[in-house]
């Protein structure tokens, strides 16, 4: 039986190798088998939906000669793909997950325009009394570069537009990178005006809200989490692999982008990842902590790729925004634990790995 260590060990060996080839979209770690968690860890290989058996045969090969006992477990789910084109519903709404609202909670639609673009406005965060709104870069930024951009809450894919429906601007944002290593594809918008910005996370069409208190560094394989997308509402999953390395279709000028050290999180009951949930935020069941920022997700939508919450959050040096007394904020906790032994626990970035990652300041015209 493998250990935790000794997967990801392992894992950090062949990912390299593998993702090179046409046939595999991830590699993670995870358990031999999720209903049996006792049986130890493995490596989890994510490949295309259809692949001739030749092929097949040829990647358990290369794996073969990989030499290792730590056991491969094979998962067929299709392309990834960042999920910012939301479709259009059939009318405008008020409230619900793609209406509008003010002040405006984590969990709803939001986008920019010029170009336009919708996905979902994750999270209510906070640095030195100042609220900003966190999302994704392929939703909030322009072509990935730090042009000034006007943010409208609803999306443009909900009739949002300018200037009725601005939120604010873009404010800062990690550079997606064509060619390399990304750890994180995130944004954060400024809001004019604090008071247009609700300290809470929407968890219902009918407009139910719940604190977020905070969020945590690590947490284990299998962990049960929810999350509130523009696209899908109210859902829940799994983390089904963590440490993943994924190969994301971007299309356009950044094509497919490499991440590293990334969640794969699978839907307890449908889809948890369609066009329009880049953005969301998942909050971690047991007591609504942030855990994950999701960005893309399969053809099908039950596997959603996410953004470890703590790679985020300290790069921007952000909290989460909590309620206070008297129509206050104020910044939320972080939660550690020790990752000891062969628990299948996320982990930090290394210090180096954290040097790689720039948030870029947008000047405002």
């Amino acid at each position: 039986m493998a250990t935790f260590h000794e997967a990801l060990k392992h894992k950090n060996r062949i990912s390299p190798v593998l993702l090179k080839r046409a046939e595999v979209v991830a590699v993670g770690v995870g358990y031999v088998d999720p209903n049996k968690p006792a049986l130890g860890s493995g490596v989890v290989v994510y490949t295309q939906k259809k692949i001739v058996p030749s092929s097949m045969n040829s990647l358990k090969g290369a794996l073969a000669k990989a030499g290792s006992s730590v056991p491969i477990r094979f998962v067929s789910a299709g392309e990834f793909k960042r999920h910012a084109a939301a479709p259009k519903p059939k009318a405008a709404k008020t409230g619900g997950f793609q209406g509008k609202h003010r002040p405006v909670p984590g969990g709803v639609s939001l986008g920019k325009v010029d170009p336009e673009s919708t996905g979902t406005g994750g999270l209510i965060v906070t640095k030195n009394n100042q609220l900003y709104i966190l999302s994704n870069n392929h939703v909030l930024v322009k072509n990935n570069t730090s042009a000034s951009v006007t943010t409208v809450q609803p999306g443009p894919a909900d009739g949002g537009q300018a200037p009725e429906d601005t939120l604010g601007r873009l404010f800062e944002f990690t550079k997606l990178i064509p060619n390399g290593v990304n750890f994180q594809d995130s944004a954060l918008a400024k809001p004019t005006s604090n008071s247009l910005l609700n300290p809470r996370y929407l968890i219902s069409a009918s407009g139910r809200l719940i604190t977020v208190p905070g969020h945590v560094k690590t947490y284990p394989v299998g962990l049960q989490l929810m999350k509130s997308g523009r696209t899908s509402g109210f859902v829940r999953g799994t983390i089904e692999a963590n440490h993943a390395d994924v190969r994301v279709t971007y299309g356009g000028s950044l094509g497919e982008l490499t991440f590293r050290n990334q969640l794969v999180i699978r839907g307890t009951r449908g889809p948890v990842s369609l066009p329009g949930d880049s953005g969301s935020v998942w909050l971690r069941s047991s007591d609504n902590f942030a855990a994950g920022l999701n960005f893309a997700g399969s053809d099908n939508g039950m596997l959603s790729i996410s953004n470890p919450i703590d790679v985020v959050m300290s790069r921007y040096g952000v909290r989460t925004a909590v309620p206070a007394a008297r129509g206050t904020f104020k910044a939320g906790v972080i939660r550690a634990h020790a990752a000891r032994g062969s628990r299948p626990l996320v982990k930090p970035l290394s210090v180096g790995q954290g040097k790689r990652i720039r948030a870029v300041r947008v000047i405002s015209k």
